[in-house]
Formats: structure tokens, C-alpha cells, sequence
């Protein structure tokens, strides 16, 4: 069975292929990317997007990032503090996607991601009534490499990675997706880190014009 979306057409609604019937199943987990607020504060440092792309793209840790982007030791240490500062003052001023809510109506089991640090995620979460979303919220203090992580916590726990779906905005996720082995979805919109043409180069197996449309495909 193929999952894969025909990616030479531009898409206007959700695209499923013939999915297992019993994908319904308690034992589907969502996995949801959480990146942008440090990307955001590394372009205020003055690293372009491509530069930030090129960092972040393979789901390392927030120490181990900032390495590859060439900065020493106190270099990453006075950046990791700056970044802190930044998300402590720009956390209210954040808005969350008019359709993110709709996570909260999708009963599978829903796990957070995130390169960044957990003190720096779970304030942003707490602001924009999302705590409570995800049944479980790892950050890079808990482990060094995204992918591998994941691929851990499915065999951990005994789950098919053929009923877990790795959920980002960035064509760099569908590269993470695969390197963990999991079915890579897309959200394409307002909201989005790349644009939709540039998602779909990417071949994602789901490209989606919202996140509501994740019960679609489930």
C-alpha cells in the first residue's frame, strides 16, 4: 500500500490514499513540532532563514544547533540566555493559529517535540492554552538527536510506525519524519515556516491546508 501523495499537483484540500481501516486504533500517536520560537530569536541574532534552515533541519538539541551554526562555547551560552529573554517577553505577544484548537477534538494519543528547551516551550504552551493538549512534552533536555529519540519512544512503547504521524510545518520535518520512520504530514498555510511550494518538493505523504484536517487522514 502506498501513502504517498501524488506531489506534482497543487493540492486545495486534504489528499488521502488508501489508509488501514483500523488506523482508528488506540495505538496511533501524533507527534507535533514545536521549533519556531527559537528560530524566530535566531534571525533577531542576524542568521538568515537558510542559515537557520541548515541548523536546525536534522532535529538536534538547542546546544548542538547553535554549534552548527559556528558559535563557541560562550557564544552559544550568551545566545541560550538571550533566547530565554526573548521568549519571556514576546510569549504574550504570541498568537496561535486560528484552527490549533481543533487538536483538543482529536481523541489519539498526542505527544509534543521540540528542539527548544522545555523552559522555553512550556511557558509559550501554558500562554496559548495548549498545556493541556499534549498527553506528553519533551524538549531537547531530553535527548540530543530528534529523530532518534522518536524512533526510541515508538519501539519503547511498542508502536507500529506505520500508525504514527510526525505533524510540522517545514519541509525540513518531512526529512526528520523519514529519518525517525514515520508517516510525515504538513500543515500548509498562513501559519506555515516554508511555503507550499516548497512543501511540496519536499514529498510529504500528507500536505494539509489546516491542522483541523488531521481527522481527515487518521
Amino acid at each position: 500500500m502506498s501513502e504517498k501523495l501524488l506531489m506534482s499537483e497543487i493540492f486545495t484540500d486534504v489528499q488521502i490514499s488508501e489508509h488501514p481501516k483500523n488506523s482508528k486504533s488506540n495505538r496511533v500517536l501524533l507527534i507535533f513540532d514545536f521549533d519556531k520560537s527559537i528560530e524566530a530569536s535566531l534571525q533577531r541574532w542576524g542568521f538568515d532563514k537558510t542559515q537557520v534552515d541548515n541548523a536546525v533541519d536534522i532535529g538536534l538539541s538547542l546546544r548542538k544547533t547553535l554549534g552548527n551554526l559556528g558559535l563557541g562555547f560562550l557564544s552559544r551560552w550568551m545566545l541560550r540566555r538571550q533566547i530565554m529573554k526573548d521568549v519571556e517577553k514576546y510569549t504574550s505577544l504570541i498568537k496561535k493559529c486560528k484552527d490549533v484548537d481543533s487538536i483538543n477534538k482529536i481523541s489519539e494519543k498526542k505527544i509534543l517535540v521540540t528542539n527548544s528547551l522545555k523552559e522555553f516551550a512550556l511557558p509559550i504552551l501554558k500562554h496559548l492554552k495548549l498545556k493541556k493538549t499534549f498527553d506528553e512534552v519533551y524538549g531537547a533536555d531530553d535527548f540530543s538527536d530528534k529523530a532518534r529519540f522518536i524512533s526510541e519512544y515508538i519501539k519503547k512503547n511498542n508502536m507500529n510506525k506505520k500508525e504514527c504521524y510526525y505533524i510540522g510545518d517545514r519541509a525540513a520535518d518531512v526529512k526528520l519524519a523519514r529519518k525517525a520512520g514515520c508517516i510525515s504530514v504538513v500543515i500548509s498555510g498562513r501559519c506555515a515556516w516554508n511555503s507550499r511550494k516548497e512543501l511540496i518538493k519536499a514529498q510529504p505523504d500528507f500536505i494539509l491546508d489546516d491542522i483541523a484536517q488531521l481527522r481527515k487522514i487518521l
